[in-house]
């Protein structure tokens, strides 16, 4: 079994434990931070096993789908009280500048482009884990859902 595919399984096993984790335990933002790189990581892995040619650096539509996940994970860091869609967002930010670079430079080795990737995948899946692991589980209402409108709400009913 080659080294690639063994980091693929490790990759995938990582990402259902996360998300799973993250469904059961976690709160609204949790589950959709969850589904962000569930279908994010699907439809990649789907379009890369249908052609090869989506392996390649600023592939554009592999590049789209890494832009939402920007933008997705940048919405829920603008709009829930939680701190770890910001780190998230970041990473995915990162992603895309290393789709990005890997383009304009294309003596990079695919095999340290996808390194690259990989590691703010991991990361940004660490973002998920530490966010959901903080949540109490006898968190409020309020808490649990994440929103800024139900946190505004319940400190204007508090004072």
């Amino acid at each position: 079994m080659s080294l690639q595919i063994i980091l693929a399984l490790l990759f995938d096993v990582t990402l259902l434990l996360t998300c799973g984790y993250a469904a059961l335990k976690g709160g609204r933002p949790e589950r959709v931070g969850a589904a962000i790189n569930l279908i994010a990581s699907v439809v990649t892995t789907a379009l890369r096993l249908m052609d090869a040619s989506y392996f390649a650096p600023a592939e554009t539509i592999t590049l789209l789908i890494d832009l939402a996940v920007a933008g997705g994970f940048y919405w829920l860091g603008v709009t829930t009280i939680r701190f770890w869609p910001v780190w998230a967002a970041g990473f995915a930010v990162a992603d895309l500048f290393m789709s990005i670079f890997g383009a304009l430079l294309p003596r990079v080795p695919l095999f340290a482009y996808h390194t690259g990737l990989g590691i703010y995948a991991y990361l940004a899946l660490g973002a998920l884990s530490l966010g959901t692991f903080r949540l109490p589980a006898n968190a409020e209402p309020y808490i649990r859902n994440g929103s800024r409108r139900l946190w505004v709400q319940h400190l204007k009913e508090t004072t």
